[in-house]
């Protein structure tokens, strides 16, 4: 199985399994909310704490992936740190930013949801096995161009698809340190490039 129907199925597995919350010790604990923080950044966790505070009326698009890369979890974990610690929130009603906080988390998830499961399945017999872990090298690991054979299949599969997968690719946890928006734009160049090629 490739590289690329891994990401899928994984992708499948935390949207059934959902968010289990763990005991964990006080260091296990404080390590976990610093990888939390590395992951969600200074820029995406300062407007997460805008949006919270009314500064700010939504999260921007590229950070809301990174929510979602990071899960429910690690942004919940962030928001209860900053309720215990930042004096901004000293008077703070608890409930209303938790619940703030998961209106945050529904509303990137909504904005960075690909297709269906089975539109995307759909997707990834449309590519097959083979373009898909050429395509997916060439936009995560910048290896080789894609095949004339490849992008073909590519532009068979069409722009939506493509966009799809990618949307899918990017939500899971393996794929946090990449930039999601960089990502959907080196897509999209890489399709219009294969499909100048076609014609």
């Amino acid at each position: 199985m490739t590289r690329l129907n891994i990401y899928l199925i994984l992708v499948a597995l935390s949207m059934a399994i959902g968010t289990t919350v763990a005991s964990i010790t006080a260091p296990e604990k404080e390590e976990s909310l610093l990888e939390c923080a590395k992951y969600v950044g200074s820029y995406c966790g300062n407007e997460v704490l805008d949006t919270l505070s009314n500064k700010k009326s939504n999260v921007s698009t590229d950070c809301c992936y990174k929510i979602i890369q990071t899960g429910y979890s690690c942004h919940t974990k962030l928001t209860l740190f900053v309720l215990q610690n930042d004096s901004e929130f000293k008077h703070a009603n608890v409930t209303n930013v938790l619940e703030k906080n998961d209106r945050i988390f529904d509303m990137c998830d909504k904005a960075t949801e690909p297709e269906s499961e089975m539109y995307l399945s759909k997707c990834v017999v449309k590519i097959g096995t083979e373009c898909g872990e050429e395509v997916f090298d060439n936009l995560k690991h910048n290896k080789n161009n894609v095949t004339d054979c490849c992008c073909g299949r590519l532009v068979e599969t069409g722009l939506p698809c493509h966009i799809n997968m990618a949307k899918a690719l990017i939500r899971t946890p393996e794929m946090r340190n990449v930039d999601a928006i960089e990502f959907l734009n080196k897509g999209k160049k890489l399709f219009d490039e294969c499909l100048e090629d076609q014609e």
